[in-house]
């Protein structure tokens, strides 16, 4: 399964976020996923190839992949070493990136998808997708999200109101 998750890979970084987010999402559903397609992102010296470390969000894709590795995947843990180096080089090189999404790369250095907690992460989520503004494609898909998120919010209040009576 897991080749098929690196197919469009184009050497351009084009399909790392991609790539890399269908891998931690089929792994923390209990899917069996192969790492063939990591090997596809080093070069023939066996590191990592240099343009990946300008791909903020393919990088900040594999930081959220490597977390789900099993003991012994060493291509995870070198993915993990590599990706947290570089986050925190354009963290400190203040790149030519986004207040948003540096605020999503020092977000998930501090505590990574896998380990928050749902809710802490859809808030999270909620505001900077917000703060895209413009540049959001979807922004029905939002309002929708923020009123299910405001609604289950106003349920678990009513709930405790209640059990606390």
């Amino acid at each position: 399964m897991g080749e098929d998750l690196f197919t469009n890979f184009d050497g351009r970084g084009t399909d790392l976020y991609h790539a890399a987010l269908r891998f931690r999402l089929l792994r923390q559903q209990g899917f069996p996923v192969s790492l063939d397609g990591f090997r596809k992102l080093k070069n023939s010296e066996g590191r990592f190839k240099e343009w990946l470390s300008r791909d903020e969000q393919g990088l900040l894709s594999l930081y959220e992949a490597a977390h789900i590795a099993f003991h012994g995947e060493d291509i995870l843990d070198e993915a993990l070493t590599f990706a947290t180096k570089n986050l925190k080089s354009i963290l400190l090189t203040n790149k030519n990136i986004s207040n948003a999404v540096q605020r999503q790369i020092d977000f998930a250095l501090f505590v990574p998808a896998w380990k928050c907690v749902p809710r802490s992460l859809a808030r999270h989520s909620l505001d900077f997708y917000s703060d895209q503004g413009a540049l959001l494609q979807n922004q029905k898909l939002l309002t929708f999200a923020k009123l299910d998120f405001n609604m289950l919010q106003s349920y678990h209040k009513q709930e405790l109101r209640e059990i606390s009576e």
